[in-house]
């Protein structure tokens, strides 16, 4: 009889990022579906439409604000039992927060299990932990750090439609739902049942299937040495995840571990270390793009001068896989000026879409004002539910298409200085035409018009306006401050945003909440003219997902900007 052949540490984890897509997939279908048919449902629970639009922003960013709260708690509680067992709980978190803002009869009941949900769930960051930690080679990291985005967006696709065709069943399939049946009683019921029934099947194959890759639970404290944890600012969870820990390397010494890999430069966003060599990971932003950048030799030696000139003169490893390490930091300016206009760009984007995000629904839903085809300023579009989750949808699998297509073309002929440039200028337009469609023909195709340049600015602007902020930073010892800042800052922005354009609706009608995502967005341009322009050079941007490997280990780049 064979024995089972030993499985490679360093082959790429198809399974395991695919179990961990799974779990992944299942968040958004939640978190979306609400999208379609929150300003109902405040309008169902609080028995009137005053201030509806300021209540149902609450409710889109009640999660978001608890989930920023405890996500460090969630990292550090990953760092000390594992990344699996947080992950699962996180899924239930979210399960029964489904199930409970379903069941809601009071708003205020649904505005806290939506916090609670966000509260009980730092999925995101322990999530692309485990990624870093599953890949061994620097030249699987391409494309298993495109996984997360591309099921984020396709699960926040299937979310969108999801809650406008399953929501308040018994108006839209009342041959199937008779009005004094469950469905009656509890109208939103059903999307939060859907959403709840996938997470228990993400919880039950993450439970069987899934790994964990947090080497504090694999490997004794005396093997687990890791150069790595010297620059621990450069990973999302308090402490350096040891992912580098592997089979292959136990054997080595600590001398030799101190040579045999170059520190890897880190992207910004979510700190965790690069690819080896030229390669700067966009798939790591919480912003969903797949695609990773190559930067020209003249910054990649500036790079690698950095590196060395930071690197630690001698790291002591003590038997127990500390390190204390011999050398200067760096001690200059963290956030010089370039940076904190980055930061405020990246802010003031943050706001505006994560308005427009917060208020189309609205604006689609409440009713109109005036007849037909006559301007109205104030009212709504009049449209269902499930017109909102068709308009979502379609623009969720455009966005897909831009995403994974549009945008390395886009950057490569463009360039990072004048794409941050041109899409910061154009931004206002969406928000511009969103006032007068229902004076305008061909309404709907204005809508989508409206969604898809939204959703294109969006995705262009936030990668390149990250890596500017990258090359402003001095130093790579300081990329997990400037993370923290940038990171804070766009999630108060996103927090804000919600009820304050819902505050503005209520009091000035839609043309003013419109008028004011404009107003920020034009506030976004002046504030061009005091970011330093510093030329980037060419870059080359690929697909991750369609990427091809070479025998030596660099992920294979052609276009060049």
């Amino acid at each position: 009889m064979g024995s089972k052949k030993p499985r490679d540490p360093d082959a790429f984890p198809t399974w395991q990022l695919t179990v961990l897509a799974i779990c992944r997939f299942s968040e958004p279908i939640a978190f979306n579906s609400i999208l379609a048919y929150a300003y109902v449902m405040v309008e169902d629970l609080r028995g009137t439409a005053h201030d509806a639009s300021f209540f149902a922003g609450l409710l889109v960013s009640g999660y978001a604000v608890a989930e920023a709260i405890t996500c460090p708690f969630w990292g550090m509680l990953s760092d000390r039992y594992g990344r699996k067992p947080i992950v699962l709980i996180g899924l239930a978190g979210v399960a029964v927060s489904s199930l409970i803002f379903g069941l809601a009869k009071s708003y205020w009941v649904a505005l806290l299990a939506r916090f609670v949900g966000g509260a009980l769930n730092g999925n995101v960051a322990v999530m692309q932990t485990m990624v870093a930690e599953m890949v061994k080679k620097p030249e699987h990291e391409p494309k298993a750090y495109a996984v997360q985005p591309f099921v984020w967006t396709l699960g926040g696709i299937i979310g969108s439609a999801m809650g406008g065709f399953l929501a308040q069943p018994t108006v839209f399939y009342p041959s199937i739902f008779p009005a004094d049946g469950l469905f009656g009683k509890y109208p939103y019921l059903m999307p939060n049942i859907v959403a709840v029934v996938v997470i228990i099947l993400a919880i039950i194959q993450g439970a069987i299937f899934l790994e964990e890759t947090n080497p504090n639970e694999l490997v004794s404290d005396d093997d687990a040495i890791d150069t790595q944890s010297i620059m621990s600012e450069h990973t999302p969870m308090l402490r350096a995840p040891r992912a580098s820990v592997s089979m292959r390397r136990r054997s080595m010494r600590p001398s030799e571990l101190h040579s045999a890999r170059p520190p890897r430069p880190s992207f910004v966003e979510e700190g965790l270390p690069g690819p080896m060599g030229q390669m700067f990971d966009l798939r790591r932003t919480s912003f969903g793009t797949m695609h990773s950048l190559r930067l020209q030799p003249a910054e990649v030696a500036n790079i690698r001068r950095e590196a060395a000139a930071n690197r630690p003169a001698r790291p002591v490893v003590s038997r127990r896989g500390t390190s204390r390490v011999e050398g200067a930091a760096f001690k200059g300016k963290a956030f010089n000026y370039t940076v904190v206009m980055l930061i405020a760009a990246l802010t003031i984007i943050s706001y505006h879409s994560m308005a427009f995000i917060s208020i189309l629904p609205v604006h689609l839903l409440d009713k109109p004002l005036t007849p037909l085809g006559q301007l109205d300023m104030i009212g709504g579009l009049g449209y269902t539910v499930h017109d909102v989750g068709i308009y979502l949808a379609i623009n969720g699998v455009i966005s897909l298409f831009i995403q994974g297509i549009i945008f390395p073309f886009f950057v490569d002929k463009v360039g990072i200085w004048k794409s941050l440039v041109w899409m910061v200028v154009l931004f206002p337009i969406p928000y511009m035409i969103m006032p007068f469609l229902s004076a305008l023909p061909f309404t709907q195709l204005f809508v989508y018009l409206a969604l898809e340049l939204q959703s294109f600015f969006g995705i262009i602007v936030y990668p390149v306006a990250l890596i500017m902020l990258k090359d402003a930073t001095p130093s790579s010892q300081v990329l997990g401050k400037v993370n923290g800042a940038a990171m804070s800052a766009c999630c108060l922005a996103r927090t804000v945003s919600p009820p304050l354009v819902g505050v503005i609706y209520s009091a000035g009608g839609s043309a003013a909440a419109w008028f004011s995502c404009a107003g920020v967005a034009v506030l976004g341009i002046a504030q061009l003219f005091f970011i330093p322009r510093k030329n980037m050079g060419h870059v080359e941007v690929d697909s991750a997902l369609l990427a091809k490997t070479d025998t030596d280990g660099t992920t294979d780049h052609h276009a060049e900007a």
